[in-house]
């Protein structure tokens, strides 16, 4: 579903019952989710939003203002509360939305997500990266590097070669390495489902296991075999495990919606 409403929001949805919102990271996008949507929405209403990274309007390249931004999405979509999840930075953002309005996130779903510590990619960055550069890089994400398509290389290239979007991916990066959530991370009192790929080279494992000590009431499953971004390399795994989750916790989740005036 694509909706223009104010500001210009756009989002995938299937299902119906308790609101589960998935968030894509710095280099990703909405259509990164479809597989999950599509399976998810069997048990849930499942959804996910593209994050205004590099809209022009956004009026800074900052964690708090994509936080803001989702929390006016669930506003303009009548969602009291939600289970909010993400992918690396979308990860960061469902972090600060679950600490900035805890009565909007009844739960979260991580993986790779930022906010400890995350592989910087902004060091020794050509001024006009190459395809073999973008790929090379690219590729690290990945347990497989053939799921990096020659079509997906050039699309990244044109994004970090281009001023504006460069400059918004630096930004970006500075701000997740810049707010560090170790002190905070205590105060998260949501079920909270940690999902990592076991050869995740960005956030590596044990930035996964630091998480699971920090967050009360979470579980941590490591996908074998699997990079940074398990939905998309490891579909079928990732949605099975949200799946059983999200339906052994459907009676804290549900109970959460119906406190906030949702009937699930």
């Amino acid at each position: 579903m694509t909706a223009n409403t104010y500001p210009d929001y756009r989002w995938l949805e299937r299902g119906t019952g308790v609101s589960v919102l998935f968030l894509h990271g710095l280099m990703g996008q909405i259509a990164h989710w479809e597989a999950a949507v599509k399976t998810l929405g069997a048990v849930c209403r499942a959804m996910a939003l593209e994050l205004p990274i590099f809209h022009p309007a956004l009026p800074e390249a900052t964690i708090g203002e994509l936080t803001r931004y989702i929390h006016l999405f669930l506003d303009a979509m009548a969602i009291p509360r939600a289970v909010v999840g993400g992918n690396s930075l979308g990860g960061h953002v469902a972090l600060e939305l679950a600490l900035a309005h805890p009565d909007q996130v009844a739960g979260l779903v991580l993986t790779g997500s930022s906010g400890l510590f995350e592989r910087g990619y902004t060091r020794g960055v050509p001024h006009r990266p190459s395809g073999d550069y973008v790929r090379e890089k690219m590729q690290e994400i990945f347990y497989d590097p053939a799921l990096v398509t020659p079509e997906w290389v050039e699309e990244i290239r044109v994004l970090v070669t281009t001023r504006a979007s460069a400059q918004r991916v630096l930004y970006f990066a500075r701000a997740a390495k810049r707010d560090r959530l170790e002190g905070r991370l205590p105060d998260i009192r949501v079920p909270t489902l940690l999902v990592w790929g076991a050869e995740d080279r960005v956030t590596p494992p044990e930035v996964a296991q630091q998480f699971h000590a920090l967050i009360p009431d979470s579980t941590l499953v490591f996908l074998p075999e699997c990079g940074h971004v398990p939905m998309l390399e490891r579909p079928d795994a990732f949605n099975g495990v949200v799946r059983v989750w999200l339906e052994e916790q459907h009676e804290r989740l549900a109970r959460g919606a119906a406190t906030a005036g949702v009937t699930p």
